[in-house]
């Protein structure tokens, strides 16, 4: 098991992509998540395994379901392959917390 903890990404909520955000947003978004994780880890996963995303906002938390376009595009950034054969099976919990963050544990 793996415990990876990720700070002050920005807040996206699948409701914006719903309300009709443009392709150059959205990349926006994935290029500011790549750089933001690549500078707080170096970890990937290759292994079948199960993954656990706890969202804490320090302000207006987002439902757990409205995390989902923040965890597609951490996913994209820690899983060269994000297969079902690869990633088997995730977990998102949200909650109100001291500081934005992300606790991702990786369960093989």
């Amino acid at each position: 098991m793996k415990t990876i903890i990720l700070k002050d990404l920005p807040k996206v909520s699948l409701n914006q992509f719903y309300a009709g955000v443009h392709w150059t947003k959205r990349k926006a978004y994935k290029d500011a998540y790549r750089l933001l994780i690549a500078s707080q880890t170096k970890e990937t996963f290759t292994a079948p395994c199960r993954v656990m995303y706890r969202f804490t906002f320090k302000n207006n938390a987002l439902d757990c379901s409205n995390c989902i376009g923040m965890v597609k595009m951490i996913e994209d950034c820690l899983f060269p392959n994000d297969s079902y054969k690869i990633v088997k099976s995730i977990m998102i919990t949200s909650e109100k917390g001291k500081r934005d963050s992300v606790e991702i544990t990786v369960s093989t």
